[in-house]
């Protein structure tokens, strides 16, 4: 049933042409900021002084992008000169243990985003 909706879901976004295509983008966009959102939140503020970039004012999502396959998506991650310090908290380093913002924030927004998915999923088939 699944993937005879993934079907209905794509024909129904090739049939509304451009208009489907911003729709789900801007549905795929909405489920990145929750998940960013999720991220920054278990990420520890740091204390940098004046000027100091913290991560988690600088996660991102990116615009959405169309592979080879025509599937659609979104990068969330922090912005590049941040990024080194994203893989540090995640994997740990030798003097340091993993803290894993990203697992984290995926587990605690997985619901939220897979209804932000289902509403726009929704608001696209009654189109």
């Amino acid at each position: 049933m699944s993937m005879d909706m993934n079907f209905q879901m794509r024909n129904k976004i090739d049939q509304l042409g451009l208009k489907g295509k911003r729709l789900e983008g801007k549905f795929l966009k909405q489920a990145g900021e929750v998940l960013a959102k999720g991220i920054a939140e278990e990420i520890n503020r740091s204390k940098g002084g004046e000027g100091y970039k913290h991560l988690e004012d600088n996660i991102v999502v990116s615009n959405v992008k169309t592979n080879n396959y025509g599937e659609r998506s979104v990068q969330v991650s922090a912005i590049k000169e941040l990024g080194y310090r994203l893989k540090f908290l995640e994997l740990g380093t030798s003097k340091m243990p993993a803290q894993a913002p990203i697992e984290k924030g995926v587990s605690l927004t997985r619901d939220d985003i897979r209804q932000v998915l289902a509403d726009g999923q929704r608001r696209i088939m009654s189109l």
